[in-house]
């Protein structure tokens, strides 16, 4: 009966929304994807809630709504047309007032006017004309819900009403998804082009047409899509391949394989190709405008060239700038060097001078010259405060670590403060020791003079006592002063440079303890710094400890200079005569030469005990080297080399010859020091 079929088209168009609305939905909140909800039920792709009826293109509320009402249409037809006692029953004619009431509900009056204008007034109308009928409703309603609805007339009207009311309500739906679907591909910046499985055009949009200028004939539903890709790719360069990239392009869709091309228009523009099978046959094909992007990429590869040309550039200049910085380095350091020695040779000759001349004069003229003295070693001590802070900062200063017996460095600095600490009422005591360590000689006695110069220089009365504690595997060397000491806010700049303490006595420019920090750092060596006001001060310097070797625990004591025959190799005259009155003065016996061929010449006629040979002499000889062309021709001697120039080759260089070295300006009492162990450690060996 109708009511049954009425009910069961609503059961069926309920079931048909659940199946693609409701079951995908209910697994997803369960986060469970089983594979035939993709592929269908019994591998049927176009049964599956996805793709139902293959509406794979429309949303799933759209696709719910058509499909639903489709399949609520087609049950209740089909319900209609069931008969058990009869599954076929003959088809009956329609008249002419029955047409044109199903026509009126769906066609224009006029258009129904017009096909039924040579039917029969009473009886069936001839099976043309209700074709004719049925194929304008198939244009509006399609083909099945045209022939559901003819059927439905074929009963009785009741039927006819029913029915075209449901088939009316899924046309309504159907035309609005359409609507939709064609004005959102319509206008989408993308072309696109739909081909059936027999490669024949289905869809396209407008965008499509637009890129490639296809002219209204070429753009109709059943053309072959050959034609339409021939017309294409004649329009683009190079023409030579364009029917090798025709059939190259037909044949992914025959396979039913992607694909991904690339083809520059004319006018420079660039489109991306990019077609893709469609479930059930037929092709899908895309195609878009990446000039833009293309141009993009292409500025930015042509900005990474430049870059990388530019980074080139930039490394190049930077290259250059290193090396003319490290010209420029070693052209400071050979300055500070020049100037060192130009500049503290005369003082070193003055200081000898001063030294001799002070073992002359009678106690009256006593006052004079330790004024001049006084003068000279504020001099020295700002000059090569500033020397030796350039070197730091140049990098200049290189440490030449060594086993050396720490009397060796101790005993000539405490000989030296021991009378400038008595110059000014204070005494002085040092506490021998026989440890060795390793170090620098040289820049551990700058250290420690620093130490020494400023205890005695803020100390107004008490004491300065050198010494030696041990600390763990290393030895920690300390000046203790009995001076104002350091107030604790004061403590953290001490080290500054520039920082002198307000009860200095005398000149200086407050950069002993700065340097010795640096040089401190240079050897690895922490500083440590103990004061409080009114309690004194303790500077302390730490350096690791190494076993004294056997040689060194004879003794090596005695050492007097009376008789002793000394050969002074100096290029400048002024310091060998200084020298020499210096060394008289402690009754030695002096010969001196400019350079090593009238030193060969001397010791031919004269051999000499000790020799004293300055570093830099003339025409690029050294005083190692003198030092080892002499000793090949008359023997080794106790050798002591003097230099003004503190720089690291020249330290360097001393060390691997083995032998001592004494900055100028020199003290009297520290080349006494030296010389006296030198003789002694002869006499033992």
């Amino acid at each position: 009966t109708p009511a049954r079929a009425v009910v069961i088209g609503i059961l069926a168009a309920f079931a048909t929304w659940c199946w693609v609305q409701l079951v995908p939905t209910a697994f997803a909140l369960r986060g469970v994807s089983p594979t035939w909800l993709v592929d269908g039920p019994l591998g049927i792709e176009w049964l599956s809630p996805n793709g139902l009826f293959g509406l794979t293109g429309w949303s799933r509320i759209g696709r719910a709504v058509g499909a639903s009402l489709f399949v609520g249409a087609f049950a209740t037809w089909l319900s209609l047309a069931w008969k058990r006692e009869a599954p076929r029953r003959k088809r009956l004619g329609l008249d002419a007032r029955t047409l044109r009431d199903a026509g009126l509900r769906f066609l224009p009056p006029d258009r129904v006017e017009e096909l039924l204008r040579d039917a029969p007034a009473d009886g069936a109308v001839p099976a043309q004309t209700e074709a004719h009928i049925e194929r304008e409703l198939a244009a509006v309603l399609g083909s099945a819900s045209a022939r559901v609805l003819l059927d439905a007339a074929r009963r009785e009207a009741g039927h006819l009403d029913t029915v075209a009311a449901i088939v009316g309500e899924a046309s309504r739906d159907l035309r609005f998804n359409q609507r939709v679907l064609e004005t959102s591909l319509e206008n989408m910046d993308q072309g696109i082009s739909v081909v059936d499985a027999q490669l024949r055009l289905v869809a396209w949009n407008r965008r499509y047409a637009e890129l490639f200028g296809f002219p209204e004939s070429l753009l109709q539903v059943g053309k072959p899509i050959a034609e339409l890709a021939r017309h294409a790719l004649q329009q683009m360069p190079p023409p030579g391949d364009a029917e090798r990239a025709l059939q190259r392009r037909l044949a992914h869709m025959r396979a039913g394989t992607p694909h991904l091309t690339e083809r520059v228009f004319p006018d420079g523009s660039i489109v991306e190709i990019r077609g893709n099978p469609m479930p059930g046959g037929g092709f899908v094909a895309t195609f878009t405008d990446v000039t833009a992007f293309r141009r993009t990429e292409a500025a930015l590869l042509q900005s990474n060239e430049t870059l990388e040309q530019r980074v080139v550039e930039r490394t190049a200049a930077l290259e250059s700038a290193r090396r003319e910085a490290e010209r420029a380095n070693d052209a400071k350091g050979r300055f500070l060097a020049a100037i060192g020695h130009d500049l503290l040779q005369p003082l070193h000759a003055a200081h000898l001078f001063t030294d001799a001349l002070a073992q002359q004069v009678p106690a009256t003229g006593q006052d004079s010259v330790k004024q001049i003295r006084g003068a000279l070693d504020s001099t020295t001590d700002l000059l090569t405060a500033l020397l030796d802070m350039s070197r730091l900062e140049a990098g200049g200063l290189d440490p030449q670590p060594r086993d050396v017996a720490l009397a060796d460095v101790l005993e000539p600095l405490a000989s030296e403060f021991r009378v400038l600490a008595a110059e000014r009422g204070l005494a002085f005591h040092h506490l021998p020791t026989r440890a060795w360590v390793r170090t620098d000689p040289q820049l551990l006695r700058r250290v420690l003079q620093n130490f020494l110069a400023n205890a005695v220089r803020y100390t107004q009365e008490g004491r300065v006592v050198l010494g030696v504690r041990r600390a763990g595997d290393a030895l920690r060397i300390e000046v203790h002063d009995t001076g104002p000491g350091i107030a604790a806010d004061v403590q953290s700049h001490i080290f500054d440079e520039f920082r002198r303490g307000a009860d200095a006595a005398g000149q200086g420019l407050g950069l002993g303890l700065a340097i010795a920090d640096r040089i401190a750092k240079l050897l690895d060596a922490p500083l440590t710094l103990r004061s409080a006001p009114g309690e004194g001060t303790v500077f302390a310097v730490t350096i690791p400890r190494v076993a004294t070797p056997h040689r060194a625990t004879q003794s090596a004591k005695g050492g007097n200079l009376a008789g002793t025959r000394v050969l002074v190799l100096d290029n400048e005259a002024l310091a060998r005569n200084a020298l020499r009155q210096l060394l008289e003065g402690m009754g030695c016996s002096v010969v001196d030469a400019p350079d090593a061929r009238t030193a060969h010449a001397a010791l031919a006629a004269t051999p000499a005990d000790l020799w004293l040979f300055d570093y830099h002499l003339d025409d690029g000889a050294t005083g190692v080297g003198a030092h080892e062309h002499l000793s090949a021709t008359h023997g080794a001697r106790p050798t002591v080399i003097l230099s003004a120039d503190a720089g690291a080759d020249v330290r360097a260089a001393v060390h691997e010859a083995g032998l001592p070295l004494l900055m100028k300006p020199l003290k009297p009492l520290a080349l006494k020091s030296v010389l006296d162990r030198l003789l002694a450690a002869r006499a033992v060996t």
